[in-house]
């Protein structure tokens, strides 16, 4: 029995099984993002600071990963939904990850921390859309379930956080959280294959131009298309975060040890609002959550811009869970809820391609050399009122749209079946 039976009208026994099986999805979440959560929050620091790279290095550097979720997320869709189950593809994945990321910590030159951060991006950029694709299949209600298994992620995010803290205590290298998130992700590779609820294989096997086609045509229904769209704009302005956030907060004379834990209060506030995100789409649209974080990420952009001392810029980080969670894991609810089993893992996938690789791209590549442009030849210091100035009016401009243009459907489920049919 699996997750997927309703709760109402079970016995105790059943209970027990669904909340075991719920505990171990809400640990996969938590492994998930513990991994980037080691690095992310500080890699354009460490890459800054310590290895000493120009900023549009550094923004070359993390908008290679970008590129890797290009390709990565076609072949793990293609080998999840036809040849190996969701979980066992994540632990192979994870398993590369972390061979990958022991490599870069011995890394210090441009070009080859380059080129592995490549290889790394190929390995990792895939598992996020597994573990949606894994929690999904097995959960009763997407609106209802998803955000609370989706925030154990967060949580694990903010728990390495506050970890740093004690690691890098007392000028401690920041490389050593390379070696940590990789340890993590042997973790999570082990936990895969051996504690994951098995998925079940598609009842025919299909040729891959025509699983990949099933999947396209699924966000290119009316609203969709418009989704991707605005979703990529909305992926880019939402990494400028991670490439300038720690070198900003180093420049305002924070400590390493600091900066992390400073930045994880923006993850405590997506722990709540995914555990209430469930209520909240209950009592409003989709839509409307999307554009609730849409302005929540306009407002939070303009308080580093213009304040830029300790009280706006904890004001501005605590709103990162009202952007994430209303628009980004709401959308992903809106795909899901418009595939089908046999699309759902290709759809998620593909949509992670728009965020986690176009978006991402864009974002870290222009950022990279914006940063560099604002960057004084004479001082080193970047000029951040301008920097974080542009995301915020191009966050203001996507909830316009959101609001004016953008128009629900009905799920696939709920519509005539030759729809949904065409849909799928």
């Amino acid at each position: 029995m699996g997750y997927n039976r309703r709760l109402l009208g079970l016995d105790r026994k059943d209970l027990f099984v669904v909340s075991r099986l719920k505990a171990r999805l809400s640990a996969m979440m938590f492994l998930e993002y513990f991994v980037p959560g080691c690095t992310v929050p500080i890699l354009s620091h460490y890459l800054r600071n310590s290895l000493h790279f120009e900023a549009y290095q550094v923004g070359q550097v993390m908008g290679v990963m970008a590129l890797a979720a290009f390709f990565a997320p076609f072949v793990a869709s293609h080998v999840a939904d036809r040849y190996m189950r969701g979980e066992r593809m994540l632990g192979l994945c994870h398993g590369l990850s972390a061979v990958a990321m022991l490599g870069l910590a011995s890394q210090g030159s441009f070009w080859p921390f380059l080129g592995l951060y490549f290889v790394y991006g190929l390995a990792f950029t895939p598992t996020f859309g597994l573990t949606n694709a894994v929690a999904l299949h097995n959960v009763a209600d997407a609106r209802r379930d998803f955000g609370g298994l989706r925030m154990w992620g967060t949580a694990g995010w903010v728990v390495v956080g506050w970890l740093s803290f004690v690691w890098l205590r007392g000028g401690g290298d920041v490389r050593r959280m390379l070696y940590v998130s990789a340890a993590t992700s042997l973790v999570l590779a082990a936990y895969s294959m051996l504690a994951l609820p098995r998925s079940e294989m598609p009842a025919r096997r299909e040729r891959t131009t025509v699983m990949y086609w099933k999947a396209l045509k699924v966000l290119v229904q009316p609203g969709l298309l418009l989704l991707c769209v605005l979703t990529f704009a909305s992926g880019m302005t939402h990494q400028v975060y991670y490439l300038g956030m720690s070198p900003y907060l180093s420049q305002l004379g924070f400590r390493n040890e600091y900066i992390m834990p400073i930045m994880s209060v923006g993850q405590v506030s997506e722990v709540v609002v995914l555990g209430l995100l469930g209520i909240c789409l209950g009592r409003i649209s989709v839509k409307q959550a999307m554009v609730v974080g849409l302005a929540a990420q306009a407002v939070r952009y303009a308080l580093f811009a213009f304040g830029q001392t300790a009280a706006p810029i904890l004001a501005g980080i605590s709103l990162h869970g009202i952007c994430y969670a209303f628009y980004f894991t709401a959308a992903y609810i809106y795909v899901d809820q418009h595939s089908t089993a046999e699309t759902r893992a290709g759809a998620q996938q593909l949509f992670t391609i728009i965020i986690s690789g176009f978006g991402t791209a864009g974002a870290y590549v222009a950022g990279g050399y914006f940063q560099q442009l604002l960057t004084s030849p004479e001082t080193g210091l970047v000029d951040y009122k301008v920097f974080w100035s542009v995301p915020a009016g191009v966050s203001l401009c996507i909830a316009i749209i959101m609001l004016v243009f953008f128009r629900e459907t009905a799920p696939a489920t709920e519509r005539a079946p030759e729809v949904a049919e065409a849909a799928g």
